[in-house]
């Protein structure tokens, strides 16, 4: 038996040993091709085993793209394994990705057999990268800058993913090939020295060589030992979750307490972060090591409501010494649920500037002279007769049974009833600040209408200019997309 069908037998072993239906990737290379052989066999032998190809014509390379994918639908119809092909032009999705070639045609593929596992019911799916795609694939990390879990790449098996030829060296794979009078398609874009992991596969490893002839070995057992390292480590966060109080609610939204996640170690706390982001968005495509590490420091600065940014759509909240973690869209969910009066200060500052400790938003205060008072200067500023509102003014959110005379009326109406007349969500109405005075009158509803009562008349002598902005300077707006 040739040394990469022993090394595929043992895989497949520990992989199935209860059977399963398994969707093999086959893109029509020499990998692949061999991976689909020895999976054929392997199930013939094996009465619990079902096969299915899936192969994605990522229309990159005209005429043999559509070669390949003619060359798997004879290779599955000769071998009678039901065989399901999609063509997609990656080329398209890169520009709206923002991400190379290469990364684009990943994950689109990754995404199509996905699908294809669903729809068809299948459990598994099989990869052809062998070891020599381990070793490119750490250089790459090591060279774009990467910790631990970025080295190690890919696993044997993570998820509905399986990689039987993992431990098997290139050069074993192309012999075996050989030994078994196999045929396969050849990806000339392979030599293309403009992708990264070409150049790495080429010119690098080859200059490594130089160094240390039996490199690919060396750094496979390197990865060997990473792996368990990494294995440990995952292990330890699994254990700390209950610690930190990691919960996720129906909608994925992820919350941590903060004060149990900074007596974890450093270590301990990314991985937290990481998975925290994974749960939530799904991947963690675009999520940097900095988008990490600037979520650590908005932790730590907890005061008030912060929040942050993040690629994919997805929204991190610090309030109550907690860490949410959710998509946008469920924002307002979250925030009707954190007790936003907690987080309003009892006084507003006469003349000066008060932290509302909500979403970064600061109300700077300031007495007037009336001709500068400009009524059309922006929905975010509200000038009011001083001598009606007082100095004793508070800020607080929409509480049932509010009403208010709001500017241009007579009689008061109920904020309810005023924020429908808006067409305000009614998810989003206990997120706009209240000004009221000592008697919790509603003297302007941010950004939406003063009261009446508190207007600026002939007869006004002091006036009230209150603005309200976001400092610019917080910690969550240094978070990027």
């Amino acid at each position: 038996m040739h040394p990469v069908e022993k090394k595929f037998q043992k895989s497949m072993t520990s992989i199935t040993p209860l059977g399963g239906r398994i969707l093999v990737a086959v893109s029509g290379g020499p990998d692949s091709v061999l991976l689909l052989y020895l999976l054929n066999r392997y199930a013939l032998e094996m009465s619990n085993i079902t096969l299915a190809i899936g192969h994605l014509n990522h229309l990159s390379r005209g005429i043999d793209s559509n070669k390949d994918s003619d060359f798997v639908v004879k290779l599955g119809r000769a071998l009678k394994i039901e065989t399901f092909i999609e063509n997609i032009d990656v080329g398209v999705f890169k520009e709206e990705m923002k991400t190379s070639f290469q990364e684009t045609a990943r994950v689109i593929r990754h995404d199509f057999l996905r699908r294809t596992l669903d729809s068809w019911g299948g459990n598994l799916i099989a990869l052809g990268h062998n070891s020599d795609d381990q070793a490119e694939t750490f250089l790459i990390n090591l060279i774009r800058g990467s910790g631990l879990r970025g080295l190690t790449g890919p696993s044997f098996k993570r998820g509905v993913f399986i990689r039987p030829l993992y431990n098997c060296l290139r050069e074993e794979i192309e012999d075996c090939i050989s030994t078994n009078g196999l045929k396969f398609c050849l990806d000339k874009s392979n030599d293309d020295n403009c992708y990264l992991r070409n150049k790495i596969r080429l010119d690098l490893i080859p200059t490594l060589k130089n160094y240390n002839p039996n490199i690919k070995k060396s750094i496979i057992s390197t990865l060997r030992l990473l792996n368990d390292d990494e294995d440990f480590i995952e292990k330890q966060v699994e254990k700390v979750m209950n610690e930190v109080g990691f919960n996720v609610s129906a909608n994925g939204v992820v919350s941590i307490d903060i004060n149990q996640f900074y007596l974890q170690h450093p270590a301990l706390q990314k991985r937290l972060i990481r998975q925290a982001i994974l749960v939530s968005k799904g991947n963690l495509r675009s999520i940097s090591a900095r988008h990490i590490s600037n979520l650590i420091i908005m932790m730590k600065h907890n005061k008030g409501l912060k929040e942050a940014h993040l690629p994919g759509n997805l929204i991190a909240v610090c309030a109550n010494k907690k860490l949410f973690v959710c998509k946008s869209k469920y924002y307002t969910l979250v925030a009707n649920d954190l007790l936003l009066d907690d987080f309003l200060p009892a006084d507003i500052n006469i003349p000066g500037a008060t932290d509302l400790g909500f979403r970064g938003l600061c109300f700077n205060i300031s007495l007037v002279s009336k001709k500068d008072v400009n009524l059309s200067s922006g929905s975010n500023k509200a000038y009011l007769d001083y001598d009606k509102t007082g100095s004793n003014l508070k800020m607080r959110f929409f509480q049932p049974g509010d009403r208010f005379i709001p500017l241009g009326m007579r009689g008061s109406k109920k904020l309810k009833s005023f924020f429908i007349d808006e067409k305000i969500p009614r998810k989003q109405r206990k997120l706009i600040p209240l000004l009221t005075s000592q008697n919790d009158d509603i003297i302007w509803v941010y950004e939406k209408r003063i009261g009446d009562y508190y207007k600026v008349t002939d007869k006004s002598t002091n006036i009230l200019l209150i603005e309200g902005v976001v400092d610019q300077n917080l910690i969550e707006k240094s978070l990027g997309t």
